[in-house]
């Protein structure tokens, strides 16, 4: 007996970070470096998908952080909640941190591709609504 197919559901667009070389994780400064050896260069064309979970928690941040250390990103995602009353402005306002993220130096031309085309078609659509 095949199993039902499943629904057609529209899902925004997830776009797969590309493949890349592996980081080189070598010391510099270690005595067993291969002086004037470079590592073999590959490059392997597969197909990444995304698996369907329901069990990773979602989270609304409306401010963000980005610095960088090392090989790495972090992002760090919050949500900062103003005063309802504007005369209630405090000097400061304190955002709380939702979830914090490291990402890969490769990674991250992709990751920056993917939002800047995603905003793209969102303020495209945004005008063919007239708003």
């Amino acid at each position: 007996m095949r199993p039902a197919p499943r629904p057609a559901v529209r899902r925004a667009d997830r776009r797969s970070l590309p493949r890349s070389e592996p980081p080189d994780m070598s010391d510099s400064t270690s005595s067993h470096s291969s002086e004037g050896r470079t590592p073999p260069q590959f490059q392997v064309a597969i197909r990444l998908e995304w698996d369907e979970s329901d069990d990773v928690p979602i989270v609304y941040a409306n401010q963000l952080q980005v610095s960088h250390g090392g090989p790495e990103f972090f992002l760090v995602f919050g949500v900062m909640v103003p005063p309802a009353n504007p005369s209630d402005l405090p000097d400061v306002i304190r955002i709380r941190p939702q979830a914090r993220v490291v990402v890969s130096r490769e990674a991250m031309p992709a990751i920056v591709q993917a939002l800047n085309d995603n905003l793209q078609r969102y303020r495209e659509a945004q005008q063919g609504r007239g708003g």
